[in-house]
């Protein structure tokens, strides 16, 4: 009977005998592991690398937090700190990103040299490279996970920042892991630790530099620089975009900020529009029309013209309900008196609109401030959150408030706004846009700032890992060297 169950089984299209195989680990997953823990247990019986890694980021956070904790120390300040009033939080954001970028460099820059022997014992047993490679990347991000949130925490509970602390963490972690990358590559690409670490200075430089902080992106050189766009050079820098997600994420994300947001970047838009713009083009139109008869002004009247074309073409798409359906004669030949009274009539009403848009949104702010501090208690908690949350000097420099020029002419016929650059959304820009945009447009659609910025940097720490896993910058390196060799062989 027995033997006749085993029989129908055996025949049975249900049963399949499975492979022994099926149940194996794959090569490169236990190589991995293997990776992972023996640098896993030689980095635990390091104790001097063990108290460096682990305790650098929490000292670089107490001394950075605590030497820009500002606050006035006149007789008449009875409050004491005040989060709102601190003039160096740009200064911590900004060296927050430094540190994140430094502790991710030094933390890597020796991890595959100081394997290079060990490497070249073990070449012949012919291991996986990539599982080397992703167990030296992984041990690296759990590190510079644990360094970044021991900064965040001790640094924002020192200087007050609140409510935004795993966003911090997030984007400094996302730095640091840049870094890694980064640091990875040159300790695969040099044979000696002192290159690396006489290297590291000329890859931080850049990032400070070109970050947008310390030298505005607008003030670089003007071969380099674009007046519309941060400029290659820039886009090409993580501190770029980490400094401008942390900057425009602290300011319109906050507790504050936040329920006042909407409304002033629509009091902002329409204020630019009716300060600034309208005038500007007002100003073109008549200059145009006074020059039009004189032949020696063609040139100049031709280039106000073409301006006038491009940004009445934009604004006819913003605002559908105002027609204008006249930029074709916004030409030499055919503007005449009659096109700049009726341009003139366009911009007119362009004026009201914004002003009624003003209007409507600065009475709908009014009515939400007048219910947040209808009460003496509710008056005491607005002014407390107002000075936990806020802070002025950000607010400065996210709305370039010591900028003179609001608004400039390029000489490509284009006006650019200065002001207010955190209530402008870009345009045209594919990803690409100025600093501190609150928004980027992404395959036609807007995303927030800060995952955008946060996107690419991965995306620049996944090129990282490619030019990492095929070594390409040992054979740049290598390959500079031999042609620099032969030239050099040809001219003895």
């Amino acid at each position: 009977y027995r033997q006749k169950i085993e029989s129908k089984l055996q025949k049975s299209e249900a049963y399949t005998e499975i492979p022994e195989s099926t149940f194996k680990i794959p090569n490169r997953i236990k190589q991995f592991f293997v990776f992972l823990t023996r640098d896993v247990k030689a980095k635990l019986t390091n104790t001097q690398y063990l108290v460096i890694n682990l305790f650098e980021a929490p000292l670089l956070a107490f001394i950075l937090a605590y030497l820009v904790k500002f606050y006035n120390t006149d007789i008449s300040n009875k409050t004491g700190y005040i989060f709102r009033e601190n003039e160096n939080l740009t200064a911590y954001l900004f060296m927050s990103v430094v540190v994140a970028l430094f502790i991710g460099l030094t933390v890597s820059a020796e991890e595959i040299i100081r394997d290079r022997k060990i490497l070249k014992r073990e070449s012949f047993l012919n291991l996986s490279h990539s599982s080397y490679l992703v167990s030296k990347i992984s041990i690296m991000f759990i590190l510079s996970a644990i360094q970044t949130i021991c900064f965040v925490l001790l640094g924002n509970w020192i200087l007050e920042v609140k409510d935004l602390t795993m966003d911090y963490w997030f984007i400094l972690f996302t730095t640091s892991c840049f870094a890694n990358m980064l640091g990875l590559n040159i300790s695969s690409a040099f044979n000696s630790a002192v290159t690396i670490y006489i290297l590291i200075p000329f890859l931080l430089i850049p990032q400070l530099l070109l970050s947008g902080v310390i030298v505005k992106f607008e003030k670089l050189n003007p071969e380099i620089t674009s007046q519309k766009n941060v400029p290659v050079t820039g886009e090409m820098m993580a501190s770029r975009w980490a400094f401008e997600a942390l900057a425009v994420n602290q300011f319109k994300n906050n507790k504050f900020e936040r329920q006042f947001y909407s409304y002033n970047k629509e009091i902002s838009t329409a204020d630019f529009k009716k300060n600034f713009w309208v005038k500007q083009l007002d100003a073109k139109v008549d200059k145009c029309e006074s020059y039009l008869a004189d032949p020696k002004f063609k040139e100049e009247v031709t280039s106000g013209l073409a301006l006038l074309q491009k940004e009445i073409s934009k604004e006819e798409k913003r605002v559908k309900s105002i027609k204008y359906g006249l930029t074709s004669n916004l030409t030499y030949s055919a503007f005449n008196s009659d096109i700049a009274a009726k341009t003139r009539d366009y911009l007119t009403r362009l004026n009201k609109y914004y002003i009624r848009r003003s209007n409507k949104a600065s009475a709908a702010k009014d009515s939400l401030v007048s219910t947040l501090n209808d009460t003496e208690q509710k008056k005491a908690s607005f002014l407390k959150k107002k000075n936990e949350y806020e802070n002025e000097s950000l607010s400065d420099l996210v709305n370039n408030t010591n900028e003179l020029n609001k608004i400039i002419e390029t000489a490509d016929g284009e006006l650019i706004q200065r002001a207010e650059p955190i209530f402008l959304d870009p345009y045209d820009s594919n990803i690409r846009a100025h600093f501190y945009a609150p928004r980027k447009k992404v395959f036609g659609k807007y995303f927030d700032t800060y995952w955008v910025n946060s996107i690419v940097i991965w995306f620049m720490s996944l090129l990282m890992i490619i030019t990492l896993y095929f070594d390409v910058l040992r054979k740049l390196i290598e390959g500079g060297g031999n042609i620099f060799e032969r030239f050099s062989k040809k001219k003895v």
